[in-house]
C-alpha cells in the first residue's frame, strides 16, 4: 500500500466510508456505484465519468481502496498550499465540498445505526476538513488581494516616477531657455555699450575745440615760417605746443567725463534690464515648482484614495467570501438534510 501519512484508525474508517458505496463488495467503485454517489451529492449522474477520469490514474472506469487512500491523501496535501504551488486549486475545492458530503452521509449512516463512536469520528474528520479548507479560501483570497493591492503600488510608483521624469525635463527645458535669454541679453549689453561708446566719443570730441589764443599762436607761428624767421617760429611753436598740450588734457578730462555719466547711466538700464529678466525668471521657476508641488499632492492623495478605496472593497469582499466560504461548506450539510428528507 503506497504511503499516504494517514494512521491506522484513519485508514479503517476510510475502508468504512468506501464499502458504503461498494455496493457488490468487489472492492472498488464502479461507474454505476458512482452515479448512485452522485444522485445522492444530488448532482448530475453523468458527472460519474468524468469524476472517475479524474481521479481514476489508470483509467479502468473504476476506483480501489487504494486509489481511493491516495485521493484522500492528494486532496488533504493540497489543503495545505498556497494557490500559486496548487495547480489544481478549484478541482480541490470541488473534491472538498464533495468529500464533506460523503463524510456527512457516512456519519448520518453511522448515527442512524446508532454507530455513535464512528458518527464522532466522522464529525471530527468533518469540522477538521472544513477548517482546513476555510483557512485555504481564505489564505487565497488574502494572497489574491495582496497580490492585487502590490501592483497598484508597483503601478502607482512607476506613474509617480514618470510623473517626475517629465517635470525634471518641463524644468531642465526652462532653465535652457532662461539661460539662452540671459546670453541673449548679455550680447545685446555689448553691442550697446559699443555702440554707446563710438558715438558718445565722437560727440565730446566735436564738442571741445582748441581756445582762440591757440589758434592764434598757430596762425602767427605760420606766419613767422613763410617769412623765414625761423627762430621767432620756434619760439612761438614751443608756447603753442605747450598750451595745446593742457588744452588737450583739459579735453581729454571733459570727453571722459562725458563718456562716464553716458556709461554709468547705460550700466544702470542694464543692470535693471538684468535684475527684471532674472527676477522673471526666478519668479517663473517658483511658479512652476509651486504647480509641480501641488500637482504632486493632487498625485499622492488621488493615488491614497484609490489604495483606500481598494482596502475597503477588499475588505468588503474578505467579508462576502467569508460568508460564502461559510454558506458553501454549511451547505453540505442542508445538502444531506433535503436528501434525507426526500
Amino acid at each position: 500500500m503506497a504511503e499516504t501519512g494517514f494512521s491506522p484508525e484513519e485508514i479503517e474508517n476510510f475502508k468504512k466510508l468506501f464499502d458504503i458505496f461498494d455496493k457488490d463488495n468487489s472492492g472498488a467503485i464502479d461507474v454505476s456505484d458512482m452515479e448512485e454517489v452522485m444522485e445522492k451529492l444530488g448532482k448530475d449522474p453523468a458527472q460519474a465519468r468524468s469524476y472517475l477520469d479524474e481521479i481514476d490514474p489508470n483509467h479502468d472506469a473504476k476506483i480501489n481502496f487504494n486509489e481511493f487512500l491516495n485521493m484522500l491523501a492528494s486532496l488533504e496535501n493540497g489543503l495545505g498550499e498556497t494557490p500559486e504551488a496548487s495547480q489544481d486549486a478549484v478541482q480541490a475545492e470541488n473534491k472538498v465540498l464533495d468529500f464533506l458530503q460523503l463524510l456527512e452521509e457516512y456519519r448520518a449512516k453511522c448515527e442512524s445505526e446508532g454507530n455513535y463512536n464512528e458518527a464522532k469520528k466522522a464529525q471530527l474528520k468533518y469540522d477538521e476538513l472544513k477548517k482546513k479548507e476555510t483557512i485555504r479560501q481564505l489564505q487565497q483570497m488574502r494572497e489574491a488581494q495582496e497580490k492585487e493591492l502590490h501592483s497598484l503600488e508597483e503601478a502607482q510608483n512607476t506613474q509617480l516616477e514618470d510623473f517626475n521624469k517629465a517635470w525634471d525635463g518641463y524644468m531642465a527645458e526652462y532653465e535652457a531657455t532662461a539661460y539662452k535669454s540671459l546670453e541673449k541679453l548679455k550680447e545685446k549689453h555689448i553691442q550697446e555699450y559699443q555702440e554707446l561708446m563710438e558715438k558718445v566719443t565722437a560727440e565730446a570730441q566735436k564738442k571741445v575745440k582748441h581756445s582762440k589764443e591757440l589758434l592764434a599762436l598757430r596762425n602767427k607761428q605760420q606766419v613767422l615760417a613763410k617769412q623765414k624767421s625761423y627762430e621767432e617760429a620756434e619760439k612761438i611753436k614751443e608756447k603753442a605746443d605747450q598750451l595745446e598740450e593742457i588744452e588737450d588734457q583739459k579735453n581729454e578730462a571733459i570727453v571722459k567725463k562725458i563718456i562716464e555719466a553716458k556709461e554709468k547711466k547705460l550700466r544702470q538700464q542694464q543692470q535693471m534690464a538684468l535684475t527684471a529678466l532674472l527676477k522673471r525668471i526666478q519668479r517663473d521657476r517658483n511658479e512652476q515648482n509651486k504647480h509641480r508641488e501641488m500637482d504632486s499632492k493632487r498625485l499622492t492623495m488621488r493615488n491614497r484614495n484609490i489604495v483606500n478605496s481598494l482596502i475597503i472593497k477588499q475588505n468588503a469582499e474578505a467579508k462576502k467570501n467569508l460568508q460564502q466560504v461559510k454558506e458553501s461548506l454549511g451547505d453540505v450539510k442542508k445538502t444531506m438534510k433535503s436528501i434525507s428528507n426526500g
